[in-house]
């Protein structure tokens, strides 16, 4: 059975999750180089960084890709580089990266929050705001990067860089982004999309795909004719 086409719809924002099957990254270098590259294949690449959060086993981004032809360059590239610079093959990564659509009104914001909430969520920290490899500082106002984009909704905290920065932190203590993790996973793990009824038809229409989960269990005709 041929492969569905990765998701990919251009000037959306993407939450996009790779996840390895060895620690990818082992030592401060390795973060710090996978970042150099990732900022600089981004801008190449026509793709917005808004997020990320790397784990010793995992890479979260939030991406907003001008085309589909981008985002892939920009995924395989980081993928090979990582993989070379290890000195194994492309089985270090556990299959192709997963990737959701993200409704900028609703869902963008809190998927940000989970992103920079992820190295706490899979323990790789007691707090994440002690973790240096996510953007969390960066949202926070504790260290800027310039190659990120900041979104709408993040501007929309404050009307000045330390109001959105405070607002931003005061969101990271509240239940927002721990609540949207499940259906967060659920649109990663489905190839889905997050978003109302009418973001989910509007996307849909232009993918010309479904974006819902599928239901569990054998399909009721063919059950009733077995």
């Amino acid at each position: 059975m041929a492969r569905q086409a990765r998701l990919c719809l251009p000037g959306q924002a993407h939450l996009v999750l790779q996840r390895a099957s060895a620690e990818v990254f082992r030592e401060a270098g390795d973060y710090e180089d996978y970042l150099q590259r990732l900022a600089h294949t981004a801008q190449r690449s026509g793709v917005q960084v808004h997020g990320y959060a790397l784990l010793p086993r995992a890479v979260w981004l939030v991406l907003t890709p001008a085309d589909c032809a981008g985002l892939s360059a920009l995924m395989q590239t980081l993928a090979r580089c990582a993989s070379r610079r290890l000195g194994e093959g492309a089985g270090i990564w556990r299959g192709r990266y997963r990737s959701a659509l993200l409704q900028q009104q609703g869902w963008l914001l809190p998927a940000l929050c989970a992103v920079d909430l992820a190295p706490q969520a899979e323990a790789a920290c007691a707090e994440a705001s002690a973790w240096p490899w996510s953007s969390l500082a960066h949202h926070t106002g504790r260290r800027p990067s310039a190659w990120l984009r900041e979104v709408p909704p993040y501007w929309e905290l404050g009307n000045t860089p330390y109001a959105r920065e405070a607002a931003y932190a005061a969101l990271l203590n509240t239940d927002v982004a721990r609540q949207h993790r499940e259906p967060i996973e659920r649109a990663l793990r489905a190839a889905g999309a997050l978003g109302d009824e009418a973001y989910l038809a509007w996307a849909e229409q232009q993918l010309g795909r479904s974006l819902r989960p599928r239901a569990r269990g054998r399909p009721r005709a063919a059950a009733a004719s077995s």
